[in-house]
């Protein structure tokens, strides 16, 4: 006789997508969060290691390079992460002079912030690092897997960001 799952208990209806849970193991947002975490714990023992960096502080690094100049705001709600972290991450990034601050041209009440030179250097260097690690993660996925993984998580988080907004109204 087999477990009967979880799923088969509750009241989802007859439109549910998720596959069977017999555990929480089989939730998908389980798994995500797991890989997720394996990663952190991963790209946070390589970012210190090679390049003197906590993952969050290569992740503002990169968004600031990206977006760069860019108000902290902006990088806090790319980052959810609150203003009282990200300040710390700037103060940390601006202590090892990789990352300034100037007033926006465009508001004198706000701040925007790019990449010194050093910051740029140690970019190029991280991102290639980046990009290495991540082709090893993606390893057992087909070119043409990877590219529908990556659609569906676009999806899956602007879906979820929308959400996530309805519940911050």
């Amino acid at each position: 006789m087999t477990k009967p799952t979880i799923s088969d208990r509750d009241s989802r209806g007859s439109g549910a997508k998720h596959p069977p849970i017999v555990s929480i193991e089989d939730v998908i947002v389980f798994k995500l969060a797991r890989l997720v975490g394996l990663n952190e714990r991963t790209g946070q023992r390589w970012t210190q290691k090679l390049f003197d960096l906590s993952i969050n502080e290569w992740r503002l690094l990169a968004l600031t390079q990206a977006h760069g100049p860019a108000h902290p705001g902006d990088l806090a709600d790319l980052m959810l992460m609150d203003k009282s972290q990200l300040s710390r991450l700037i103060k940390a990034l601006g202590a090892k002079g990789l990352i300034k601050n100037k007033l926006d041209p465009k508001d004198a009440r706000a701040v925007v912030l790019s990449l010194t030179a050093r910051g740029r250097t140690l970019y190029d260097d991280v991102i290639k690092e980046v990009i290495r690690r991540n082709e090893r993660v993606l390893a057992p996925l087909s070119t043409a897997e990877v590219q529908v993984f990556d659609e569906m998580l676009g999806r899956l988080i602007d879906h979820n960001l929308t959400l996530w907004e309805r519940l911050e109204r």
